[in-house]
């Protein structure tokens, strides 16, 4: 279903405002809103922004790279294979669908496809700054399908108030191109503003054959109604198609050298055992939309925002599946809706802020339809429906309330939210039609009463309290609990008992039985740091514990002889982080970060043949123990050179910890010019970015989303080789 009248009728609504006739009103400026930020937020800069996310300008998750304990790694140089990247706070694998909260401008901002979307709708030139949490957030934050790894709010770079237009252009290696432009029209009638972006990118793939492509428009509007009301409205729509990247094995990675260029075939050969890795037939193209806006009053002496928002995608995924040996397409329509409301009031004594978040997401996995598809003479030939699923809404209720309180020296700040969490209800059909649309499918299925599962509904409470207590004007303590959640993954678990149905009735298993396992996971989390400063440096030690109950990993039940998706393991996570600052000399500075992270299961799982699988104490899988980071920012005369240098620990690819991988390090150097009213131009900048100077070989990613017992169940993927790629852009 095409979702294009959204966007199209966000851009009405901005040409109207602008062309009809008003009557004359009042400019607003809403700046009274309560700072409840959490202590252990971290701000990310836009100069961090455009100097880490480099030329590709679409992962947020790279402008976190330099921060401790967070290890994030892509498949390309750009960033534009989305969900194939890989990012891990504190060790635990930080996905959208499970983990992680990422949102822009405080509600949800990202479509829920395949694995996660590891990535944003929006592009970075119109991102202003980052707000980023290790751990869950504060109450009256970090909304999303969980939050016990960290959250990230991106913060809109909103409409200018004077006229501008923005162009700039990127190219660099493995054919990259990329071409932004951004028209502010300044403050018109009324104070009215708005802004309009398009950008087009485009990449090969570094490694065999096949590219990615990404179109995006953006619109943004400021409309200050009255001294006491503004509204705020952002639109943004993207187009993505790209082949994938084949992931190694362990014993294919334990190679690399040999295996480096390892990836899907490039040419049809017309064998069908061959033809199932050809690289046209593992691929995705997706059109995604996003229309949110906030609604500001000022009421009762206090301020009233309401934000509601619509995501949406229309897609497919063409991928092989070993399993069953056949080449499946799964079609994918998803909708989010929801509304964040919150009102923020100054007592005499304390700070408060209450609101309530809601959202209602419908058809997320497991898919709706998922085509199979056999291979003769090099071409795809349909096979039959793999899955064919009418699937309910999954709903998200939560209140919240915040608090907070400052003296002298003492900062304290206590907040609740209330989680209900709505699993839909699923049933499957079967159908004999062809290679029909969903809906003509559907006309003619047959209910499959053994694939039914009825809604479940998870309720937690999650308080939070964070403490900060000044020393000195140079040094102060701070101490912070929050409790975190991670919503379960039941695609996978929908999949296995359909694929293996037989196995499981034997055994007198209904999916009902196994779906009513499932559990919400948890995790407490205590953190405790300093702050200390002098004249032109500074320093910022923190340790921290959590504990993760009812982690989701797939483990092996002796009774069907089978591994799948179970929500039973414990784990603990522990560790240590430093970042460092020293400011020598005006226009120079270097800065870094060391982190030690532990992240371990605290009990042995069941394996094959009921044995016991000995992994008390075994570091989950992808979690390095040792990251540093360390670079400098030198500028001169409008000139500036940023060299960044990454060390990543050896980590493991499987629970067991046999499958090791090389710890690595990795160089990189940004360098551009910046030249201020010159030649009739507001602005005239270029650089240059180099990554991966030392064209290291090393495994940037080990896909093991669910910490898969299973043998082999992990796949390895090469970093890109040294890359560069330069920037030109104008502002007039």
């Amino acid at each position: 279903m095409k979702k294009y009248p959204l966007i199209l009728g966000a851009v009405s609504i901005i040409t109207s405002s602008l062309l009809a006739e008003t009557l004359e009103i009042e400019k607003i400026e809403v700046t009274d809103r309560v700072d409840m930020d959490e202590a252990n937020t971290k701000n990310i800069t836009k100069a961090n922004i455009d100097n880490r996310v480099g030329a590709g300008q679409t992962n947020p998750y790279k402008a976190l790279d330099m921060q401790p304990s967070v290890h994030m790694a892509q498949t390309d140089a750009y960033g534009l294979s989305l969900d194939q990247n890989s990012f891990r706070i504190r060790g635990l694998y930080a996905d959208t669908f499970g983990r992680f909260a990422l949102t822009n401008d405080g509600v949800p901002s990202v479509v829920n496809v395949g694995q996660g979307a590891m990535g944003s709708i929006l592009d970075m030139e119109n991102i202003s700054s980052m707000s980023f949490v290790s751990g869950p957030s504060n109450g009256d934050s970090g909304f999303g399908f969980g939050n016990n790894a960290g959250s990230l709010d991106l913060k809109t770079r909103k409409a200018l108030d004077d006229f501008e237009v923005y162009i700039k252009q990127a190219f660099g290696g493995g054919s990259f191109s990329r071409t932004f432009t951004r028209v502010d029209s300044g403050k018109l009638a009324y104070d009215t503003k708005f802004f309009i972006s398009l950008s087009h990118s485009e990449v090969d793939k570094f490694r065999g054959k096949g590219k990615s492509d990404r179109d995006n428009i953006e619109a943004g509007m400021t409309v200050p109604i009255t001294d006491a009301l503004s509204i705020d409205i952002l639109a943004a729509h993207n187009d993505i198609e790209r082949n994938d990247y084949r992931g190694l094995t362990y014993a294919l990675a334990s190679d690399l050298s040999a295996n480096y260029d390892f990836d899907f075939n490039t040419e049809l050969t017309g064998s069908a055992a061959n033809d199932k890795y050809y690289y046209d037939f593992n691929k995705q193209h997706f059109k995604e939309n996003l229309v949110q806006a906030n609604i500001q009053a000022k009421l009762l002496e206090g301020i009233l925002s309401i934000k509601p928002y619509h995501i949406d995608t229309d897609g497919y995924r063409l991928s092989y599946n070993a399993t069953s040996n056949v080449v499946s397409k799964m079609d994918m329509e998803q909708e989010q809706n929801g509304v964040v409301v919150r009102y923020d009031k100054n007592f005499a004594w304390l700070d408060a802020a209450i609101g309530y978040w809601y959202q209602k997401i419908d058809t997320i996995p497991p898919p709706t339809g998922q085509k199979s598809y056999s291979i003769n003479n090099g071409q795809l030939v349909f096979s039959s429906w793999g899955m064919l699923n009418d699937i309910g809404s999954r709903e998200f209720n939560s209140p919240f309330l915040m608090l907070k309180k400052e003296t002298d020296d003492w900062k304290v700040q206590a907040g609740v939210r209330y989680l209900e969490m709505k699993l839909p209800s699923i049933q499957g059909y079967t159908t004999t039609a062809g290679d029909v649309s969903y809906d003509a499918a559907m006309a003619s299925a047959t209910i499959d009463p053994d694939l039914h599962v009825n809604e479940i509904t998870f309720k937690k409470v999650l308080p939070t309290l964070n403490l900060s207590y000044e020393l000195s004007p140079d040094m102060s303590l701070n101490a912070n609990y929050a409790k975190g959640y991670a919503n379960p993954w039941n695609g996978p678990l929908f999949s296995i008992y359909k694929s293996k149905k037989a196995v499981f009735q034997s055994h007198g298993i209904s999916l009902q039985d196994i779906w009513d396992t499932l559990k919400l996971e948890t995790s407490d989390t205590f953190d405790i740091g300093m702050k200390i400063k002098g004249e032109n440096w500074s320093v910022e030690p923190t340790l921290y514990y959590s504990k993760y109950v009812n982690k989701q990993v797939t483990v092996y039940d002796p009774v069907v002889n089978l591994n799948y998706y179970q929500s039973n393991a414990q784990a603990e996570g522990k560790g240590f982080e430093l970042s460092a600052l020293y400011v020598p000399v005006a226009d120079v500075e270097l800065f870094s970060a060391l982190s030690y992270n532990r992240l371990n299961f605290t009990q042995n799982l069941l394996t094959t043949g009921g044995a016991l699988l000995a992994v008390d104490g075994n570091q989950v899988p992808d979690a390095p123990k040792w990251l540093f980071k360390v670079g400098s920012i030198f500028k001169y005369d409008g000139f500036y050179l940023s060299p960044a240098l990454k060390y990543v620990d050896s980590r493991y690819g499987d629970i067991l910890n046999t499958q090791k991988v090389p710890s690595y390090t990795t160089m990189d150097m940004e360098c551009g010019y910046v030249k201020h009213n010159v030649g009739g131009f507001k602005e005239i900048s270029t650089s240059l970015s180099l990554q991966n100077m030392l064209n290291r070989k090393y495994i940037a990613i080990i896909k093991n989303d669910l910490d898969d017992s299973g043998t082999n169940s992990a796949l390895y993927y090469p970093g890109a080789p040294f890359t560069a790629m330069a920037t030109l852009a104008l502002k007039f």
